[in-house]
């Protein structure tokens, strides 16, 4: 019983990979990134800003080159980050002129309803959850930043936990896709918000595209009311896919993502910002799948590291406890972490 269970659950997350990056799309905006990426950075080069490690501030070594963008691991704690990168004004270019971000919006659209009920809604389960047992019985003003498709944001809003969920976003297309949906939502950053204005800040797979996630704290520290909370899912740089593919881990996708925290510079950032960690995991249960699609579609990961290979070979029910084994021991490369200001 407890294999076909197995069975059952690896066969579900298979589906679900495919559900949540439907194939054609996906390999329409897999190969757009690489050809907005290379022309992005032959365009702008010449506008990039070199910094040091966005968590810790400490100088980077080279790692690998990516669309022609250089990419560093911290010396301290591992941050994998991108460096010279494009600053704001030039992101905003990005995301509201170049074409791979608006075909990711229509993937997030096309599998709205999957990522509800596979992502979102236990994500806003756990949140209201680690809130509740923190002494917190009234989620007050909710702002979902980078909401995109507002899907976490409309999440939030049906629990009527939150006295107020309010949707941002750069992107003019997200806006109004949100608004269509029924949440109050404005094209704004961080910056625009009033200090000492909400209770929670929601920052869904969005602090990997930031050009100063450091100062995007600072400020989620002013913007926050007394003892409120940043809730925050990225992925994790040292996590199971990202070590044996590298460079070619498909998350890596300049000038889209150009950082990526690991649990230890996650809590380093956060405590610089003023926040103590209530939460810090790595939930992920599809990190083996992944690999298991990209070496079908041709990645040698013998080459790599002849061991996982042969692990990945193994029955569903191996496959399933080296998953729990990954999410367990934070070692998955989806990171979700609450945190609260002090």
């Amino acid at each position: 019983m407890l294999c076909c269970f197995m069975e059952k659950e690896n066969l579900m997350n298979k589906k679900l990979i495919d559900l949540m990056r439907p194939e054609d799309e996906y390999d329409l905006l897999s190969k757009q990134r690489v050809i907005d990426g290379k022309a992005f950075y032959k365009r702008y080069k010449n506008q990039l800003i070199e910094i040091n490690c966005p968590s810790c501030d400490k100088v980077g070594e080279p790692a690998f080159f990516k669309y022609g963008f250089n990419h560093k691991i911290c010396v301290e704690c591992n941050t994998l980050y991108c460096s010279p990168r494009p600053d704001e004004d030039l992101l905003k270019i990005f995301y509201n002129k170049w074409d791979s971000p608006s075909m990711w919006t229509e993937v997030l659209l096309k599998s709205d309803t999957e990522r509800n009920i596979f992502q979102y809604q236990p994500r806003v389960n756990e949140l209201i959850s680690l809130m509740k047992n923190n002494d917190t019985e009234s989620g007050g003003i909710a702002v979902d930043i980078g909401a995109g498709a507002g899907t976490f944001a409309l999440c939030l809003k049906n629990t009527k936990y939150f006295s107020d969920v309010i949707a941002l976003d750069l992107s003019e297309e997200c806006v109004k896709i949100c608004k269509k949906i029924g949440l109050h939502a404005e094209e704004k950053t961080i910056n625009q918000i009033s200090n000492d204005f909400c209770d929670l800040i929601c920052v869904n797979d969005l602090v990997e595209h930031l050009f100063d996630p450091y100062s995007f704290f600072i400020n989620c520290h002013k913007v926050l009311r007394k003892n409120g909370y940043v809730f925050i899912t990225t992925p994790n740089g040292q996590g199971f896919d990202f070590k044996i593919m590298k460079e070619k881990t498909i998350n890596i996708s300049p000038p889209e993502h150009i950082q990526y925290f690991n649990p230890q510079s996650m809590e380093l950032i956060l405590n610089r910002a003023g926040f103590k960690i209530i939460s810090l995991e790595t939930p992920g249960k599809l990190d083996t799948q992944i690999i298991l699609k990209e070496k079908l579609n041709g990645f040698k990961v013998s080459k790599k590291n002849e061991y996982i290979d042969y692990l990945l070979e193994q029955e569903e029910t191996v496959l399933k406890d080296f998953q729990d084994f990954l999410s367990k021991n934070k070692l998955s490369s989806h990171m979700l972490c609450l945190a609260q200001k002090i």
